[in-house]
């Protein structure tokens, strides 16, 4: 099966470090909530922002949850996946906060200096977005965790779907 994973791969295909004008080191705020939590919450409290955690209002924004709102609101669990990846590919990545960008480092990192946490934190580290361990280590949480949510990750940060990955990189 691995043979598979390599052919899939686009040979040579190297992730830029700047996602369409967005750069990947600058405004990587950590974050303690993930998407797919604050998602359950929101239907939880039947759309109503105000009665999300400040985390969870944080996890919204930059998702730009209230333009697909109703969608999510109004569709089976199993769906959300497909409509957040189309929500994501139908804007530019500048128009998304940080837990949207935190997807594309944890795979940037993966493909480019190497999978894993200990890789992800030198480099959170070397690049200049933070000295923290915490900070570090949320980001890697989050970009990892809505990553393998939305099937973007694998589970040690490397990629899963390159062709939505390609599609995110080059605006298609």
């Amino acid at each position: 099966m691995e043979w598979l994973k390599n052919f899939l791969r686009p040979n040579k295909y190297t992730l830029p470090d700047n996602l369409r004008g967005r750069s990947i080191n600058a405004k990587v705020i950590p974050t303690v909530c993930n998407l797919k939590n604050m998602m359950n919450k929101l239907v939880e409290v039947k759309g109503d922002y105000t009665q999300l955690k400040q985390w969870e209002k944080t996890s919204h924004k930059a998702y730009l949850i209230e333009e697909i709102e109703y969608r999510i609101m109004t569709s089976p669990q199993y769906e959300w996946k497909d409509i957040v990846r189309d929500h994501i590919l139908s804007k530019r990545p500048s128009d998304f906060g940080a837990s949207v960008i935190d997807i594309y480092l944890v795979a940037y990192v993966a493909e480019t200096y190497g999978a894993g946490k200990n890789e992800f934190f030198k480099y959170v580290k070397n690049a200049g977005i933070s000295d923290n361990g915490n900070s570090a280590q949320a980001i890697w949480q989050v970009g990892k965790g809505d990553g393998i949510y939305l099937e973007i990750l694998q589970d040690d940060g490397r990629v899963k779907d390159w062709d939505f990955i390609i599609k995110w990189v080059e605006g298609k």
